[in-house]
């Protein structure tokens, strides 16, 4: 059942994470300032503005004369807005991003130093250590300067800690290594960068027909005269060389740089590393998932065919699983991360996969792939909107489109295009984001309307797909004179259709149609996963299949009330707090008060109730648990009831646990011993006095014949009450005394041989705690069934009392006084007619016999009317009469002790009787009872049992 927990969990998970890059989250609720601050500079979740200002900046390189500006007169500098944190300082330009921006990590400068300007009223140089020199002309009441100057003095302080892990982090890019190699950088580096699978089993596609020397030095470039990684200014050559696709030893970095995983690395040094060595041996169901897809990962690329490639992929994902157990591990993420692999090392793999299930995609990779579900219905909608002859034919034949497009969004078309076209999708996809697969997957149906309108099926239709992206490399216009347009290849055509026509499909303009379609997406997927995991659930003879969508629904809102779902954070495992309010909505006899202690009831329910022994309950857990609670069967409910004490399962109680069944059985009784409810031995004593009001005013009315109920009958209300507390009390306290009565010894010879020494002692011998009793289930069963009231408890009461189907905005209230129940009973005068009428037969049939009355009625009820009343009572119950010799048998010599009545405080008991209860079980936990079996007993108990 952990998969089907795990899936409805991730319904909730990913409803909450799906984010757009606009200010709203899952719900609509607002993110705070910070948070969207986070998001749009692709920077860790952790970090807060501190501080801004208006600012215009210059930027020269050491490694190049030539400036940003050409600082003519003429040329303005870039305007924009300088953001501080505690470890990023970040520039935007204020009329285009793409025109100048940077996301310095503070660990990167080296210093810091006031400029002297005539045109600026204050001025800030900056050289990091890629010898780049940013000036700072701060724009705006110059206080407010200082104190900018003043918190990026105090951040800088701050982050010296995190300096040190410059140089170690810098030995890992390739950037660095080859500016190093071309004696451009003054930074030692001592070897190559581990890179991908590709340096070991040839990267995809040609590299010469790519040109991926002259990409390269073309990024060489632009690292030497605007820094790389943590330091890198990203202006428009920056996104061409990106648009224009990556170099095949740059492309991993490069993906890590835009899509801000390269911040989380820098701060997490060697936790990838920990988590495989801390989690080593280590068995989960992720990595049991993981082990099926492994050698389905990518298979046509040669290094998954061989142990470097799918050990690479295994530690991977099995890191990954371990840092986020709340993802694990779901469909296609081993595609993906193959994908990361043949450029990335390890460790970078596993970065951008942590920002890319987090933020880019969330709810892509999930048991219910909520995400990706969510977006297949926007991308109809964008569709219908942007191409509504393609949809209009779509609908009309019936051709499901999500089944087309699923695998794009999913795999990020790395399944369904050539690997060298799909690297250059995601190149764009992680510089700008999910608009990315939208837009492709537009141009896609675009670059196919004329062929597509023409198919009238599924099959068709996704055949014209295939067929397509195995065209990718050929020529978009091959009968074309001219030259330029006939070297065009359908792939240049699918990005020109997908980043110039459909420009339009932007952040905004997705988030609104995520926050249209949300709602029903979830709603669907919710009633999906609740059918599947109900038809999944072990066998419930005792719940209705309708029963069981109520407690399910009840069990998943307990649970995301105690685990904070809105925030990503659920869990399908219901913990011992959210199983007591479960159970005190349901149970009449839970008292949600002082249940802390590992020997209460309901503890011991939860702990026997947890099958994998993890401390929380799953769905099917607590399914099976209340299957047995309710159990319909006398004997089978005695027994389950026996088992949750019988710890080692060998089918005995001993004596301390003897004890604690009597202590739970006084704690689910209690709304019935303190009066708070009714059981059916009292309703059923009520009704007799009702019967025995109506029949005297019948009698006295002389009407033999009709039976009028009355509306509303005055009853002993006290004496009955009185009666039911005294019943519960009496049955805890014979229970106790028949228990160890009739417990056998755990060393027969021993106790016998001791009963021989002294027979003064025989009789006190379960005192002994040298001789240890144990009570079997056998005997158990005869003790619970030889007193009404506990034999009603498990064959009806508990049974009556669990209200499964029980509507989650109920308000009911259990715990009603018994006085206020007693005016409910003539709404259903059936029972009551009923013994009127036997009493009214008996009078007829008496005054026949004796040609009178009188004596009947005014001796109240006669021998007759008592059968037939013990009669009546026996077929309300159930319960099988006994002959008194087979009694005494079976009980034993002393069967009149058993049924000696108990009073209670506020009864007419004296002091002593009133003590008798409680002294007898705490003799009983000080000594630990035992008794010696009665000869005969065992052949007798088997016989009983039969």
């Amino acid at each position: 059942m952990a998969f089907f927990g795990s899936l409805r969990d991730k319904a909730f998970n990913t409803f909450s994470q799906v984010l757009s890059d606009t200010n709203k989250g899952a719900n609509n609720v607002e993110l705070t300032r910070d948070q969207v601050f986070c998001h749009t500079y692709n920077i860790p979740d952790d970090e807060v503005l501190i501080c801004e200002s208006a600012v215009e900046i210059k930027i020269t390189s050491g490694y190049s004369h030539d400036a940003y500006n050409n600082n003519s007169q003429n040329e303005a500098l870039p305007q924009g807005r300088l953001y501080l944190t505690p470890h990023f300082l970040i520039f935007r330009d204020a009329y285009d991003r793409k025109n100048c921006s940077f996301t310095l990590h503070l660990s990167t400068i080296k210093k810091v130093e006031r400029s002297s300007s005539s045109d600026y009223g204050f001025a800030l140089t900056i050289i990091t250590y890629s010898r780049l020199n940013i000036t700072l002309y701060l724009v705006g009441i110059r206080s407010d300067s200082e104190k900018f100057a003043q918190n990026l003095t105090i951040s800088l302080k701050k982050n010296l800690p995190n300096v040190n892990k410059l140089q170690p982090f810098i030995q890992t890019c390739y950037s660095e290594y080859l500016l190093s190699k071309n004696n451009i950088s003054s930074e030692k580096i001592d070897h190559m960068p581990s890179g991908g699978l590709g340096l070991m089993f040839k990267f995809p596609g040609n590299a010469k027909e790519a040109k991926d020397k002259t990409k390269l030095k073309m990024w060489f470039d632009l690292f030497r005269a605007d820094g790389r990684n943590l330091s890198v200014i990203r202006r428009p050559i920056f996104y061409k060389l990106i648009r224009v696709g990556l170099p095949n030893r740059l492309r991993g970095e490069i993906w890590e740089l835009t899509c801000g995983s390269m911040y989380l690395r820098y701060e997490n040094q060697g936790e990838y590393l920990k988590l495989l060595e801390d989690n080593k041996d280590k068995k989960s169901f992720a990595i049991e998932e993981i082990e099926k897809d492994l050698n389905r990962s990518l298979p046509e690329y040669a290094a998954y065919q061989s142990n470097e490639g799918i050990e690479r992929l295994r530690r991977v994902l099995t890191a990954y699983s371990w840092k986020n157990p709340e993802v694990g591990y779901c469909q296609a993420m081993n595609i993906v991360v193959a994908a990361l692999l043949i450029y990335t090392s390890e460790e970078q793999a596993f970065w951008i996969l942590n920002v890319l299930c987090d933020r880019i995609v969330p709810g892509y990779y999930s048991k219910t792939m909520y995400g990706t579900l969510l977006d297949q219905r926007v991308f109809e909608s964008l569709v219908q909107n942007t191409m509504p002859m393609l949809w209009e034919h779509i609908t009309k034949n019936d051709i499901q489109l999500s089944v087309v497009s699923l695998p794009w969004f999913l795999s990020l078309y790395l399944s369904s295009m050539p690997l060298v076209f799909a690297f250059r999708i995601l190149d764009i996809f992680f510089m700008q984001g999910p608009k990315t697969l939208f837009q492709v997957a537009l141009a896609v149906l675009k670059q196919n309307g004329e062929e597509l309108l023409k198919t009238e099926d599924d099959g068709a239709f996704i055949s014209i797909i295939k067929d397509y992206f195995l065209s990718l490399d050929q020529s978009a216009h091959p009968n074309s004179p001219n030259p330029k347009f006939k070297n065009i290849t359908k792939f240049q055509d699918l990005l020109i259709t997908a980043f110039k026509e459909f420009s339009t499909v932007n952040d905004e303009m997705i988030s609104h149609h995520r926050n249209k379609h949300r709602d029903t997406i979830y709603q669907n997927i919710t009633t999906f996963v609740k059918r599947t995991e109900i038809r999944n659930l072990p066998k419930t003879n005792n719940i209705s299949s309708e029963v069981l969508e109520v407690l399910y629904d009840r069990f998943y809102s307990e649970v995301e009330i105690s685990s904070n779902i809105t925030k990503g954070s659920g869990s399908s495992l219901m913990d011992y707090n959210s199983f007591l309010k479960f159970m005190s909505e349901i149970c009449d006899w839970v008292q949600y008060i002082d249940c802390a202690s590992e020997k209460h009831f309901l503890r011991r329910l939860f702990n026997n109730w947890d099958s994998e022994k993890q401390g929380a309950l799953t769905f099917g857990d607590l399914i099976t648990g209340l299957n047995k609670l309710v159990e319909s069967d006398l004997m089978a409910s005695i027994s389950n009831f026996f088992d949750l004490y019988d710890v080692k399962q060998n089918g005995k109680l001993d004596s301390e646990s003897i004890l604690q069944v009597s202590e739970d059985l006084l704690y689910i009784t209690s709304p019935w011993k303190e009066g708070l409810l009714l059981d059916d031995i009292t309703k059923t004593n009520i009704e007799n006095e009702v019967a025995d009001e109506v029949f005297k005013n019948q009698v006295e009315s002389g009407d033999g014949i009709n039976i009028n109920l009355p509306q509303h009958v005055d009853v002993n209300r006290e004496k009955i009450e009185q009666q039911q507390i005294e019943r519960y009390l009496r049955a805890a306290s014979t229970f106790i005394q028949r228990a160890f009565e009739y417990a056998q010894p755990d060393d027969e010879q021993l106790l016998i041989k001791e009963l021989a020494i002294d027979e003064k002692i025989s009789h006190n011998a379960a005192l002994n705690p040298n001789t240890p009793v144990v009570l079997n289930l056998p005997t158990f069963r005869m003790v619970i069934l030889a007193d009404e009231t506990y034999e009603l408890l498990f064959s009806h009461t508990l049974r009556e009392s669990t209200h499964l189907g029980r509507p989650l905005d109920s308000r009911f209230n259990p715990m009603r006084n018994l006085r206020d129940m007693f005016d409910g009973l003539l709404a259903d005068g059936r029972k009551v007619a009923s013994k009127v009428r036997i009493r009214m037969d008996s009078r007829a049939s008496n005054m026949n016999n004796n040609g009178s009355s009188n004596n009947s009625i005014k001796s109240g009820k006669s021998k007759s009317d008592a059968g037939a009343e013990d009669e009546e009572r026996d077929d309300d119950f159930g319960i099988i009469s006994i002959d008194e010799n087979d009694k005494n048998l079976l009980l034993g010599t002393e069967a009149q002790a058993l049924v000696d009545p108990v009073k209670v405080e506020g009864s007419s008991a004296s002091p002593k009787e009133l003590q008798k209860f409680h002294d007898a079980e705490e003799e009983a936990r000080k000594h630990g009872h035992k008794n010696a079996t009665k000869d005969g007993f065992t052949e007798n108990l088997i016989e009983f049992e039969q």
